[in-house]
């Protein structure tokens, strides 16, 4: 049996039409050799991180490996610096932030299936960088064969039959200067640690994510109920698995926003909080526990307006309008504020001047029965408590508020106007 045989022995291709992500390296190219011309496309995305006369030759190369196989290919160039800012921005390693721009491009193609050359000495790096960086033990699911239209045909192939498949076919393949940078931790394991394992051996760790992917599948996550805040039904949460657990935590984690991980001893901080019906108090966020439920809080927000007079943040939005959306909306007089504005956790030493008087924010919370509010402050003091996020009212500070004590709509002030 020829290579290509054997390799179309292990693919599995989806149906309808398919985007291929073509980066031109041997594993792309062998698949993109293998696709059915009448259904398929490839994009090519330059994340302009290497040098431009590196670039220009695999563009060139990967346009003319396309065209010998009569498969249509777009090239998608991002701007230079783009994946160097949001790795800067969010904390995560250029290889992340490459990853993650890519996937957004991909997103948006016009394709049953997007497929990508992830074959089985791709899942064995990926297992043993998540053991290695003390991922929780439910990320050992590793690479999945089909996640939302993402599609990973060669899944099951091995890196050395797709190698030995480019050389039996005289193919000219193009290649990354960053693959053998081994500051790269995927890069240090495909280099110093893979070459030491046996064939053997990286199918039972192969195996390991095709056992973890049959476990999740087959028991059900912890239902998190999604918002300004989250929160889990306490006796969900402790009923379930550790495993479960931390799942649950390390997904609100990442849909607060944080790219890295959580720790595991932060985990498990929270999840002793909870049973002891404790609170905690965490660097990304608060956890309030009660007999029934648990509630996860953002932990930090700053946000300043200039002269603008509507904002929106992460279901928060406020807006000057000529009539209330319903009897909770909020209608501030932006013109009798002192811009800029800062929108901003609450602090231990905040007051607001409220129409009964002088009162401290804290003092508010503890009425509300919440950890904190959020306040909106120009130059001269704070002229709003915004507790809505949390179920709770607004209070605003007594001078944008009229005669009858209700905060202004637009109207009122242009009659009020001479």
């Amino acid at each position: 049996m020829s290579y290509r045989e054997q390799i179309l022995s292990k693919t599995v291709l989806p149906p309808g039409r398919l985007c291929l992500a073509f980066s031109g390296g041997s594993d792309s190219l062998a698949l993109l050799s293998l696709l059915p011309k009448e259904r398929s496309y490839a994009v090519y995305i330059n994340h302009n991180i290497r040098p431009s006369d590196e670039l220009e030759k695999e563009i060139a190369l990967n346009k003319r490996n396309a065209s010998s196989f009569s498969i249509p290919i777009k090239i998608i160039t991002m701007e230079r610096g783009q994946v160097e800012a949001l790795s800067l921005k969010e904390g995560i390693g250029i290889e992340a932030a490459a990853r993650k721009l890519r996937y957004a491009i991909l997103e948006k193609e016009d394709a049953d299936y997007v497929l990508t050359a992830h074959h089985m000495d791709d899942q064995v790096e990926t297992i043993l960088m998540r053991l290695l960086s003390g991922s929780p033990f439910y990320r050992l699911e590793g690479i999945r064969l089909e996640r939302g239209r993402i599609f990973r045909p060669f899944l099951h192939v091995e890196k050395e039959l797709i190698n030995a498949y480019i050389d039996e076919s005289g193919l000219s393949c193009s290649y990354d200067s960053t693959n053998s940078d081994v500051r790269y931790k995927r890069n240090f394991i495909r280099k110093n640690i893979l070459p030491l394992i046996s064939s053997k051996e990286k199918r039972l760790i192969s195996s390991i994510a095709d056992n973890m992917q049959q476990i999740n599948g087959r028991e059900a996550g912890i239902p998190i109920k999604k918002g300004f805040t989250y929160s889990i039904e306490k006796e969900s949460f402790l009923s379930s698995s550790p495993m479960r657990m931390e799942e649950a935590l390390y997904k609100i984690n990442e849909d607060l926003g944080f790219s890295s991980l959580l720790s595991r001893s932060q985990c498990l901080e929270v999840e002793n909080a909870v049973e002891k019906n404790l609170n905690y108090t965490g660097p990304r966020f608060l956890v309030r526990t009660t007999d029934d439920v648990i509630r996860f809080y953002p932990r930090h927000l700053n946000i300043v307006f200039d002269g603008t007079k509507s904002f929106t943040w992460n279901n928060l939005c406020y807006e000057v309008s000529d009539e209330a959306f319903d009897e909770k909306t909020l209608i501030i007089d932006f013109s009798s504020l002192a811009l800029p504005l800062l929108l901003r956790e609450s602090r231990e030493c905040d007051v607001i001047e409220l129409r009964e008087g002088r009162k401290k924010v804290r003092d508010l919370e503890k009425e509300y029965g919440v950890p904190y509010c959020f306040v909106l402050e120009d130059r001269t003091s704070i002229v709003a408590v915004l507790a809505r996020v949390f179920g709770k009212k607004d209070r605003l500070a007594r001078r944008l508020l009229n005669r009858k004590g209700k905060a202004c709509s637009l109207r009122e002030l242009e009659r009020a106007m001479p």
